[in-house]
């Protein structure tokens, strides 16, 4: 009944929200869903990711445009094939959501995340839109599973290249991933192996899982010159993270006579190669952060308040994704009343969920002693 819901909810939204996806570099390029869209349509026809001009771009994780375009190639290039897609990866999603709850916890915990996670707005709403998020969550859910099902048991070994493989393609998806090499670490030392089994799984793990995303590496490197392993987005990061960046997002790479100006970034910038415009502005960034380190502090624990909706400027996301200039049926907009009561439905959702979560970590730490070994070992390492 649960994913009924879900799924009827999601498909009442696919009707009602008038938005409309881009196709094609002919047309006005908004947000990143049009790229991913855009170069799902482009790998039917063999291109490998470039941009409008034609050159070899990364700027986006390469794991949805692929799926994507596996789908655009076996099924035709339709809507309807992306959101029956959105659907499945949801119900996959959920059904993942409740098996790691009931782990962890007890069966009616799984049934309450479960429900809230169906009925969720800026998850029912986010269905319209192609984003990275509909199949990261279920592969990155997937590693998840696996690895707490390991931790709720016994160990066994090789399962260091199982969690290479899921989370090596959950990265290719969201970079978010990288880190899990780390978390199996964690979760096998806390089950008292010793220091150097551990380091050997993170170290495996790691290694597992570049296995999947080798040739993206290899292309990377043919084209540009330089190693870029996932994405080559540093240069917009670099726009946020120095002296002329504010807390509400604010900036812009450091221009002639102002704080940080580089003459290598604007040479690499000239020349188009966008792989090594990636690693000068990571290690410009990097040289900010070391020498500004208050600031850098500072206008991150600002900017963590901000993007936690604190202040609630920066509006509900999908709904913007969604209704922004040209991305919808003009004569279908979502304005006045209507806009209102949609966004504060997901506003208010959000703010329960969050003092439910605040609350939750209070009084798991107030009955600590009550959960068994293997439950405690499984809440550290989801934390």
């Amino acid at each position: 009944m649960i994913l009924l819901l879900g799924v009827l909810l999601r498909l009442f939204w696919l009707g009602f929200s008038s938005h409309q996806p881009r196709w094609s570099w002919e047309t006005n390029i908004g947000l990143e869903n049009d790229l991913i869209n855009i170069h799902a349509v482009e790998l039917t026809k063999g291109i490998w990711f470039h941009d409008a001009e034609g050159n070899p771009s990364g700027r986006r994780p390469i794991g949805y445009p692929m799926f994507l375009g596996l789908l655009y190639k076996l099924f035709g290039m339709r809507l309807d094939v992306v959101w029956i897609a959105h659907i499945l990866l949801f119900a996959v999603t959920l059904y993942l959501l409740f098996l790691i709850t009931k782990i962890i916890f007890t069966e009616r915990a799984a049934l309450l995340a479960a429900f809230l996670f169906s009925i969720y707005p800026t998850s029912i709403y986010s269905v319209k839109l192609i984003t990275d998020e509909h199949l990261f969550l279920p592969v990155w859910y997937l590693g998840l599973y696996f690895l707490l099902k390991e931790l709720d048991h016994k160990l066994q070994p090789g399962r260091w290249f199982w969690y290479g493989l899921t989370f090596g393609f959950a990265t290719t998806i969201r970079t978010h991933a990288i880190f899990m090499p780390l978390v199996v670490g964690l979760g096998y030392l806390l089950k008292q192996l010793n220091w150097r089994s551990v380091i050997l799984n993170i170290a495996l793990v790691a290694i597992a899982m570049q296995v999947i995303n080798l040739p993206w590496a290899i292309r990377n490197y043919k084209v540009w010159g330089v190693p870029v392993l996932y994405t080559a987005t540093a240069p917009a990061i670099y726009a946020q993270v120095n002296s002329t960046a504010t807390p509400e997002g604010g900036g812009h790479i450091p221009k002639q006579g102002e704080l940080g100006f580089s003459e290598e970034f604007e040479r690499a910038r000239s020349s188009g190669n966008e792989g090594l415009l990636h690693k000068i502005a990571n290690r410009e960034m990097t040289r900010w952060i070391i020498q500004h380190p208050g600031e850098f502090l500072a206008m991150g624990v600002a900017r963590l308040l901000i993007f936690m909706n604190w202040n609630r400027k920066g509006g509900v996301w999908p709904i913007w994704y969604q209704y922004y200039d040209g991305a919808h049926d003009p004569k279908r907009p979502l304005v006045g009343t209507l806009r209102e009561v949609v966004e504060e439905a997901a506003f208010a959702s959000y703010y329960i969920i969050l003092f439910c979560f605040l609350l939750s970590i209070a009084f798991i730490i107030s009955r600590w002693n009550l959960f068994a070994e293997k439950n405690k070992i499984c809440i550290v390492v989801l934390a």
